[in-house]
């Protein structure tokens, strides 16, 4: 028997599928990346992709954790 909450996977599905890496920043990036950015007095670039602001992301929270361990 199937679960009442199983969803039949369809070929039309992959249409709903996340895009790659090289999509826009997420919501959740830019606002992450604003902060950090603020902390780190780095200039806010929006025009990053998921991938490019998750390396950004990287880097600033390892410049910061190395000026608060100084």
């Amino acid at each position: 028997m199937i679960p009442p909450t199983a969803k039949p996977i369809l070929a039309d599905d992959a249409g709903n599928l996340p895009q790659g890496s090289d999509s826009p920043m997420t919501g959740d990036q830019a606002d992450l990346l604003q902060v950090l950015c603020g902390e780190a007095s780095e200039p806010f670039d929006a025009s990053l992709t998921q991938s490019q602001a998750l390396a950004r992301i990287e880097e600033l929270r390892g410049h910061l954790n190395t000026d608060l361990n100084l």
